[in-house]
């Protein structure tokens, strides 16, 4: 389903200061927010990894959420637990249910629930999993009344299961499933909004959520989303990227008033560097051509021969050359591939 070009397009700077029923009316009616780094976002705040990570975190969560519905949102899905996640072997690992039951289900959080009209459901995307049925069915009991906006916390412990899941609702469309599966009728979810590398997985976009969607990726970790930065990914899905027409004849001339933009310049999305143990991109105006000067493999091979000694032992400057050490050849290297230090926090909001 495409969907219709707004009829009115304000501008960015109108939008950002309309009043939130106005953003509602373009806003996504179903929203996924594959949050992720909340333990780096812990780490840069000095907050150690333990129940304190767990308290810390669960009211950001609560005001992000507050934030989406606020601004239009209907039915918001937060993915929380990957299959990542289950592998790992350390504390994390050993203690991320119980810190999910605590940020969850604690007297805070389910008043808060309560009064704004929230219904939460933890949905396990597979085999039932022993260590958070309790919490969900708190969650269910706590909330079970309720009309307002449904947050699905969804986890998904392992891949396989997951289509094991998905297929054992028996169902022949995607309504069908999700009314088997998630108890009530879920509107397809068209926005996507995660964090760091530019990903998509199941985890995140199980396939009876979403037909289309459109998908948005920011490097501030943890629940740190701005309203000026979700008002702007609201702008940049309503009125940018509703681009398709029934009727498409002719539209490809208009790709010469702007050759340049589709030529050699133009951007690569996807690409990034290692900062620290971490993936982190490119800014997009380093991706052109003329920015990232990629070797061509002659030149890798040529670099990477290593130095011959001198013909003869009495040129000094072959001498001096045969001594050069590695560290030379790979810098030399280094210089054609090496991106541009990022130049701000790659926020979502500029990436539209």
């Amino acid at each position: 389903m495409h969907p219709a070009p707004a009829p009115h397009t304000p501008s960015l700077e109108q939008f950002l200061s309309a009043p939130p029923e106005a953003v509602a009316a373009v806003a996504p009616h179903t929203m996924i927010h594959a949050v992720g780094g909340t333990r780096r976002s812990a780490a840069l705040s000095g907050i150690p990894l333990g129940d304190a990570y767990a308290r810390w975190s669960e009211p950001k969560f609560r005001a992000t959420s507050t934030l989406c519905f606020r601004l239009g949102v209907r039915h918001l899905i937060a993915p929380v637990g990957r299959p990542q996640i289950f592998a790992e072997t350390g504390i994390y690992r050993r203690e991320f249910c119980r810190w999910i039951d605590l940020a969850l289900t604690n007297d805070l959080a389910l008043r808060h629930y309560g009064e704004a009209n929230w219904r939460v459901r933890l949905i396990v995307a597979g085999a039932p999993l022993p260590e958070l049925e309790e919490t969900a069915a708190r969650l269910e009991e706590a909330t079970r009344t309720a009309t307002g906006p449904r947050l699905w916390v969804l986890t998904t412990p392992d891949y396989h299961e997951l289509w094991r899941w998905i297929l054992s609702s028996g169902a022949d469309t995607r309504e069908a499933a999700v009314q088997r599966l998630f108890g009530e009728h879920i509107p397809p979810a068209t926005l996507l909004l995660s964090f760091g590398k530019p990903l998509v997985a199941l985890d995140h976009l199980p396939p009876v959520l979403f037909e289309e969607i459109q998908c948005y990726w920011t490097q501030r970790p943890g629940y740190s989303l701005t309203e000026a930065e979700l008002r702007t990914i609201f702008y940049d899905c309503a009125y940018l990227r509703t681009t398709w027409r029934r009727d498409k004849t002719g539209r490809e001339r208009d790709a010469l008033r702007h050759r340049q933009a589709w030529g050699e310049r133009a951007p690569l999305i996807g690409l990034g560097r290692k900062l620290g143990p971490y993936w982190y991109p490119i800014d997009a105006t380093a991706t052109a051509a003329s920015a990232v000067r990629l070797p061509d493999l002659r030149t890798i091979a040529r670099l990477a021969t290593p130095a011959r000694p001198a013909e003869a032992a009495g040129d000094a400057r072959g001498s001096r050359q045969a001594k050069a050490p590695k560290a030379a050849k790979v810098a030399k290297l280094a210089k054609f591939a090496e991106p541009a230090a990022p130049t701000g926090n790659g926020a979502a909001a500029q990436k539209g």
